[in-house]
């Protein structure tokens, strides 16, 4: 071990998507991050894994500037069809059918995309802020001195494998991004729960020629010895094909070692009759076991946190791994970015366990009805039901919340500090806790439409968004709004503001411009917008004559709804948030 000893603000362990999108989040918010990772990625081939992303995913990945460059690379689907006896029918993943049918997301498509692919970008994107991915370094051990005078208290050890050298890296926090056998994980000494079971399922990517209908849609078959077979557009004009590989096909073949690609093709093309499909080329294959498992915790001795794969996995039915994935990284890092400038206080970082880990127990107690009955078999709560497995899946997938919550639209966080149950739920309809809709809204002097969610870019801030109303009848308290905000006790002089807030307002009106409307310029220094029909105060539940004020978290989800006059509440809102700025 020689040179100095680095220092970073997160060591983060892995770069797959997960690791390279915290390093990327926190490096955009302005702290310096160190990612290692045992394998040189840039060398490693484009192969198989997740794929999928759907609305939500690709909406936080666009509030973070990356879901532009992935959309140039992917397929894209709107539709997807089930085929019974050779015959469309209703069944097989209902939830990715129709989703220009998606009313609050100007995202109504899945993007399709490889994993190696993705990655690809992140590092792209990590480059360009300056970020440095240690490859070929791997991690042996870390200790933990709270004591420690350099701000620094996590000493990382690891062993650089090219030159078979140990190093250590001093940080303030450290992430297990590293994968479903974590080696963090392990060091931590937290628990992984969970169960195998006896499904294996067969997946593969390919350049094939079929007459199937639609083969750019993604797709699904009804096999009677396959289970339900998954028929996925992916980049690069390939298909991911996939299928249970059951216990009679694993007999047949003498077990795992004898399922050759060969193998894996021949059984496609038997598993996707009556239709024709030829194999011109096969990129990748894998058989692999199904099962379910979850961490205890995904933060321990408050320095070190999991994410991605190192605290859940399970099967990919849903295609629900990267999705659950990019949400950890999402709602981890920019709680943690907070906590690195000394803005933020500890509770932040609590909530992410007590957010992410009962959303992620729902995705898995869901594979585990998926996995099941797309591998023909009966789930506990469907053992007294006489119908086939494939029309309770269809049941299942039909139900509007399983939708929701499968596209990440449905997914939403519980009371607690961030998520205010003091908020006034008469101010509003939408909910603390839920993710707020996007919806356009108009610009002053141009006219031209902008999303709302492209308004509210996830930089670390807290965004306040007034929704002024129709100003004719909210000018009042608009004024009193605008007095308040300047005056010597407001909370915009308890916190560090420009670092931490950013204003923006609605008008439920039009007109020359800000302060000809609402008869005050925007609040906090923020931009204005039109909302002249009303859309955005309506898909909020605002009422036009009392107005409100909505504070979204930085990730999108809104924190806390107030009444225009009740503005003295944010300052109580964000006290359990936020460091106070020394008087």
């Amino acid at each position: 071990m020689s040179g100095s000893t680095p220092r970073a603000d997160a060591v983060i362990i892995g770069g797959g998507p997960i690791g390279s999108l915290i390093a990327y989040q926190l490096a955009r918010f302005g702290c310096k991050p160190y990612l290692m990772e045992q394998d040189d990625k840039r060398r490693m081939p484009c192969y198989g894994r997740a794929t999928t992303m759907w609305p939500r995913t690709i909406e936080m990945l666009d509030q973070v500037d990356l879901a532009e460059r992935l959309l140039q690379l992917g397929a894209v689907t709107r539709n997807a069809l089930h085929f019974h006896d050779g015959r469309r029918t209703t069944g097989g993943f209902m939830f990715g059918s129709r989703m220009d049918q998606l009313g609050d997301t100007f995202y109504k498509f899945s993007l399709h995309l490889r994993q190696r692919l993705t990655e690809e970008q992140f590092a792209e994107a990590l480059e360009e802020n300056g970020v440095q991915q240690h490859m070929r370094r791997r991690v042996e051990g870390f200790t933990i001195d709270e004591s420690s005078k350099d701000g620094h208290p996590v000493t990382v050890r690891g062993r650089d494998l090219d030159k078979d050298e140990v190093f250590e890296v001093k940080t303030k926090f450290l992430i297990g991004a590293d994968g479903g056998k974590s080696t963090i994980r392990t060091l931590a000494g937290i628990p992984f729960i969970g169960e195998r079971t006896t499904h294996r399922w067969i997946r593969m990517d390919a350049r094939v020629k079929t007459n199937m209908p639609n083969p750019r849609c993604l797709n699904s078959i009804d096999s009677p010895f396959h289970g339900q077979i998954l028929w996925c557009p992916i980049d690069n004009g390939l298909t991911r094909i996939g299928y249970v590989f059951s216990q009679a096909l694993l007999e047949k073949y003498g077990g795992v070692e004898g399922v050759t690609q060969e193998v894996a093709v021949q059984e496609a093309i038997q598993a996707l009759q009556p239709f024709e499909v030829e194999f011109l080329e096969v990129d990748w294959f894998t058989i692999y076991g199904i099962g379910q498992a979850i961490a205890e915790t995904f933060c321990a001795q408050d320095r070190v946190f999991l994410a991605g794969d190192a605290c859940h996995t399970h099967s990919s039915g849903s295609a629900q791994g990267l999705n659950t994935g990019v949400h950890d990284a999402v709602n981890l890092s920019w709680k943690l970015a907070l906590n690195i400038m000394d803005l933020g206080k500890r509770s932040l970082l609590d909530s992410y366990n007590e957010e992410r880990k009962p959303s992620v127990q729902r995705v898995i107690d869901n594979d585990k009805v998926i996995s099941m009955l797309i591998s023909g078999q009966y789930p506990p709560r469907f053992e007294s039901r006489k119908e086939h497995p494939r029309d309770l899946l269809t049941e299942w997938y039909t139900d509007v919340n399983v939708r929701l919550f499968t596209l990440g639209l449905g997914i939403s966080y519980p009371a607690n500090a961030i998520n205010s149950a003091n908020s006034d739920l008469s101010a509003a309809t939408i909910v603390p806790g839920e993710r707020g809709p996007d919806v356009y809204l108009t610009t002053i002097g141009t006219g031209d439409p902008i999303r709302l969610h492209q308004v509210l870019k996830n930089d670390a801030k807290f965004h306040i968004v007034v929704f002024a109303g129709n100003p004719v009848l909210t000018r009042a308290n608009l004024a009193a709004l605008h007095t308040a905000l300047a005056g010597p006790t407001s909370f915009q002089r308890t916190f560090p503001a420009r670092r931490v807030f950013r204003f923006t307002t609605l008008a439920a009106a039009a007109g020359n411009g800000a302060a000809d409307v609402l008869g005050v310029l925007g609040f906090g220094g923020g931009r204005v917008f039109w909302d002249a029909e009303g859309r955005a105060h309506g898909m909020y539940g605002v009422d036009e004559a009392r107005g409100a004020v909505v504070v979204f978290r930085p990730d999108g989800w809104v924190g806390c709804v107030i009444k225009l006059e009740d503005v003295q509440q944010l300052g109580m809102y964000f006290k359990d948030l936020l460091v106070e700025v020394e008087q």
